[in-house]
Formats: C-alpha cells, structure tokens, sequence
C-alpha cells in the first residue's frame, strides 16, 4: 500500500534529482514545503520558474545572468587578465574577497571521460579564441585540484602553444591551522612544489 500520495512522491523525486540531495532529505524538504503556507509555496515556485525564465549564459563569458552581457564583462571590459573557472558559481568566492579584479571565463565543467565529458562539451574553442583576439595577458586557471581539472589545464596549456600569455594557476598546499600529520600525500605534494622564497 503506497502511503505518501502520488503528487507528493512526485516532489520528493524532484528534490531528489537536485545534486547532493539524498532521498530522506529530499522528503524532508518535500514535508517541508507542505508544511509552508499556500502563499510561501506559490512565491517559491514562481521565484524558481522566474529564474528559469531570465537567467541565461553571457554570450561572452559564459557566467549566469540576466542581461544581455553580464555586469563584470560590461564593467571590465578591456581586462587584459582572465580567471577560467569551472562553473558559475565558482566566481562568487573570488568577488567577495576582492582578490582578482579581471574577467571570467565558465568552463563549464572539466574534462571527464568517465562521466562522458570531452573537450567538445566544454566552451575551450570560446576560450582560446577570446584569449587571442582580446590580447589576454594573463589566464589564471582556477579549476579545483582533481585530476580531471589537472588533464583540462594541460589541455587548456597545449591549444594555447605558440600564443603568447601568461598561464598561472591557484597554489594549492596546507590549509590554515592545520597539523603536518594530518595533511594527506598529495596535499603536502602540492605545498612542497608550489613553495615561494621568503
């Protein structure tokens, strides 16, 4: 006997298909939104629909917005410095601290064989192309410490040969306040190798 109505084990499979959303949560969540008033839940779905509805891909840097170019593309426009990230909302650590005051680029992902992810389902041609015709200076690749982001900047890295730009990437070592012997091999790798002279 099924216990949960149709149209509420409806809703629990659409939260459950959100990532990182497992399926108790997704019942929670779902408990959750019926337990809000009819006026929460209908400002809810029309805040997710309106977003759906407006919120596109700038044409030039593939970050979300929703104008016709987003505000950093506009407002920076000239940069001669780009931060190539995997996906939009990898941007929003980078803004808050007012560490980089250049342009963006969304990669969208990292090559991924194994989730069936090639060069082709990745904006790389946009990529190179924007660096070359805007006389880019500096790429900053900011794409994670997984081997899959480590395969894409070497990509990135060989279809960039001969153009003449600096490439950097994020240093990666040991976070603050940590023990030595708690820090796993591959993480002290990367500490030991990007190293700088005091």
């Amino acid at each position: 006997m099924n216990v949960e109505p149709e149209s509420l084990e409806a809703l629990i499979a659409e939260f459950a298909s959100l990532p990182s959303i497992g399926q108790k949560t997704a019942r929670r969540l779902a408990y959750y939104i019926l337990s809000r008033s009819k006026g929460d839940v209908e400002r809810f779905a029309g805040n997710m629909v309106r977003a759906a509805e407006l919120v596109h891909s700038c044409p030039v840097c593939h970050a979300f917005t929703d104008q016709e170019r987003c505000p950093i593309c506009t407002e920076r426009e000239g940069s001669k410095a780009i931060c190539v990230v995997e996906k939009s909302s990898d941007i929003l650590p980078f803004e808050r601290s007012g560490i980089f005051k250049g342009l963006y680029f969304v990669l969208g992902g990292v090559i991924s064989p194994l989730d069936g992810i090639g060069p082709e389902q990745l904006h790389l041609p946009q990529l190179i192309n924007r660096i070359k015709d805007e006389g880019i200076e500096e790429l900053v690749l900011a794409l994670g410490s997984s081997p899959e982001a480590d395969s894409t900047a070497l990509m990135i890295d060989r279809m960039l040969a001969g153009v003449s730009v600096k490439r950097t990437r994020l240093a990666r070592g040991i976070p603050m306040g940590s023990d030595l012997e708690f820090v796993d091999e591959v993480t002290m790798l990367r500490a030991f190798e990007g190293r700088v002279s005091l």
